[in-house]
This record gives C-alpha cells, sequence and structure tokens, in this order.
C-alpha cells in the first residue's frame, strides 16, 4: 500500500505544472574539429526562444546582423505568429526568460548548419557551455522537435 501512495504522489506532483524533463543535449562544439563561432552574451538578443539575433561591428565598424534558428528545438511564438492567446502569452514569456538568462551569462557559443527556408542561420546555441533550448525547457518553455513537427501550444 505504501508504494501505491509513494507512486500516486509521484504522479500527481509531476501533473502538478512541472515541466517535462529532457535529456540536456552533448555540446557539439566541444568535439573535435567542430567550427563554433563565440561571443559576448551581450551581442546577442532573443527574437523569440527559438531565433536569435547576433549583432556585431565588422571590420569597418558597421554593425552586423545575423539570425540564428536554433536546430531541434522549438518554443511558442508571439503575435500574429501565435496559434492561439495563450501561445502568445507564453511565447512571450520565453522571450522575457531568454532575456534573463542572457543577462546572467556571459558567453555564447554556435555550431551553423546552413540556411533555413526563410533564410535565418541554423545553429546548435550553446550559452556558457549549456544547450540554451534545453535551458528554456526547464521552465517549460522550449520542447524538442520530433521529427521535424513543430510543437502545438495550444493543445
Amino acid at each position: 500500500m505504501r508504494g501505491l501512495v509513494l507512486g500516486a504522489g509521484a504522479v500527481l506532483l509531476a501533473g502538478c505544472g512541472g515541466a517535462p524533463s529532457y535529456e540536456e543535449p552533448a555540446n557539439l562544439c566541444e568535439s573535435e574539429g567542430a567550427r563554433c563561432v563565440s561571443a559576448s552574451v551581450r551581442d546577442l538578443l532573443a527574437v523569440d526562444g527559438d531565433t536569435f539575433e547576433l549583432r556585431r561591428l565588422s571590420g569597418s565598424g558597421r554593425e552586423e546582423r545575423v539570425r540564428l534558428r536554433l536546430i531541434g528545438w522549438d518554443s511558442p511564438e508571439t503575435g500574429d505568429a501565435a496559434g492561439c492567446p495563450e501561445e502568445d502569452a507564453l511565447g512571450r514569456k520565453t522571450e522575457a526568460r531568454a532575456r534573463e538568462l542572457f543577462e546572467a551569462g556571459s558567453k555564447v557559443t554556435f555550431l551553423p548548419e546552413g540556411q533555413d527556408r526563410y533564410g535565418l542561420l541554423r545553429a546548435h546555441v550553446y550559452l556558457d557551455g549549456d544547450h540554451i533550448g534545453w535551458l528554456l525547457s526547464r521552465d517549460g518553455l522550449a520542447r524538442p522537435l520530433e521529427a521535424g513537427m513543430q510543437v502545438d501550444w495550444c493543445g
């Protein structure tokens, strides 16, 4: 009986708003021969939870902006891109959390892998060595993509 009670308690705790737990992905930038780019986190702006803008000065002193699209993770959209008001609200919370993480961090490293269909640079993005998608997932604000399918944040 005690085991049944403990098991039921674990199920109740899991169902009380706790974020699903995902395994932290390996840092691909630590692999031998990886061609990663490092920058100060101060050069990175969260557009949303899976899109970031890197702002750097070029050799000529002009500001360059590169949009990075997170590979393998999805986060809720905001505004017209959101599927419902709940997704929009969660998307705004995700943007705020990403900004908090960047403010607390010091270095961003990313491994670029070509462009997506919108012309954004696809990349694995790490904040102080941890995958940003995984960091957001701990708060329920990002999920790994399964077979490339977008997450239904309204369901």
